[in-house]
């Protein structure tokens, strides 16, 4: 064991070989992911088991704070402001209480959110004014107004159920809000919060990549398929707004056959500006496929927002339409590992069970599902367990 003026120096090194490192990876987000599974690996091994235990009782209390200088706009004030602002000028421009203004920061301070850059004056920094943004800013009111209250339910409904497993409504989500409504409809009535949600999905698809940057477009849809301009090549099921098929096309311009985008009338009536190269079809994925041989029928993050018998039902009214050796189903999903899953999509696998009864999904559990909706995994494209992957299917 080393003498305390050895360890400090050591500590001390090791912090700016993560300085260095993390310049060295800033750009480059596989490996820069890797570093922070590598860091938090490191923090769960130095804290001791009561501070974890503390961090997570306290988990919810900083979050909260947050919500309440959001909705009382002053996130907004103090970020559009652009300088240091004491309490009591933010309370005179938003209405807000000084007091309540002063302890709301206390923990922000504390995690960087804000900066205390004198007594009970506060400045912003780069994560409260990236919160300002439309899909950060929509996306952290959709989670903690409905994710957030679903998943304090859980445990009691849970409990209320003897602690059987979620596998259809009515879910913590039902419970929490008195409602026999899955997500989706519910939001149809509740429009500020359909807006909250649909600005946060938006952002996400941008800034996330494309399934075709990751894995081989060429080998997986654009080689053997037909030439005719009649014929059609890719089939976006549930594609929102069209961002993915779009994508697809400007990356391959030049590719044969027809690009379709398919989801709920109201979603398909609500889009503002798509290619016209991309066919806009109103379409439940409920009902039967309309469109028949397609080389490639593709879906995003749409079957972990089901149960399992919902998953099969929307995979056999693709299947029947599939053409048997030349049509495939591309599924772009988390595909979860036996053992050790990385901490965000665990996470998410309990937020799809206490939002919309759903789950994320392993190897095994994916070709279950596939295999009852008369399909076979031609392979699991696997890009990194930090990252989603590919499932290639069949008609079996």
């Amino acid at each position: 064991m080393g003498s305390a003026t050895d360890i400090q120096s050591r500590i001390a090194t090791l912090a700016k070989d993560i300085d260095a490192l993390y310049q060295d990876v800033a750009q480059d987000e596989g490996s820069r992911k890797e570093l922070l599974g590598v860091v938090q690996g490191a923090m769960a091994k130095v804290e001791s088991p009561t501070e974890t235990i503390w961090r997570m009782i306290m988990s919810p209390h900083a979050p909260a704070a947050l919500m309440v200088l959001i909705r009382s706009g002053v996130l907004k004030d103090l970020v559009s402001s652009g300088k240091p602002k004491t309490a009591s000028a933010i309370a005179s421009t938003t209405g807000v209480s000084e007091t309540l203004i002063i302890r709301m920061m206390r923990p922000l301070t504390a995690l960087g959110v804000f900066r205390e850059t004198d007594v009970y004056t506060y400045s912003s920094t780069p994560i409260s004014e990236l919160l300002t943004a439309p899909p950060l800013y929509g996306g952290y009111q959709f989670m903690f107004d409905l994710a957030t209250r679903s998943l304090a339910n859980m445990p009691r409904f849970l409990e209320r159920t003897n602690f059987k497993h979620v596998d259809g409504p009515p879910g913590p989500f039902q419970d929490c809000n008195s409602t026999e409504d899955l997500m989706f409809p519910y939001l149809m009535k509740h429009p500020d919060m359909m807006s909250n949600f649909n600005a946060f999905m938006a952002g996400s698809l941008e800034t996330r990549p494309d399934w075709f940057q990751k894995f081989d477009a060429e080998s997986l849809v654009l080689n053997g398929a037909k030439s005719s301009p009649e014929k059609v090549l890719l089939v976006d099921i549930a594609g929102g707004e069209g961002h993915d098929v779009q994508a697809f096309g400007r990356a391959f311009p030049s590719a044969p056959g027809r690009l379709v985008l398919q989801d709920l009338p109201p979603v398909i009536g609500n889009i503002k500006s798509l290619d016209e190269r991309v066919e806009r079809v109103p379409h439940d994925m409920f009902e039967e496929q309309p469109v028949r041989g397609a080389r490639a029928y593709y879906m995003r993050n749409i079957f972990h927002d089901w149960p399992n018998d919902k998953c099969v039902e929307i995979m056999k009214r693709i299947a029947k339409a599939m053409e048997r050796g030349y049509s495939k189903l591309l599924i772009f999903e988390w595909i979860l590992a036996p053992k050790g899953v990385p901490l965000y999509p665990a996470l998410l696998d309990v937020n799809m069970m206490a939002l919309l009864n759903g789950r994320e999904r392993t190897e095994e559990e994916w070709t279950g599902l596939l295999s009852a909706a008369g399909l076979r995994v031609v392979k699991f494209h696997i890009a990194g367990p930090e990252e989603e992957g590919l499932i290639e299917a069949e008609v079996a």
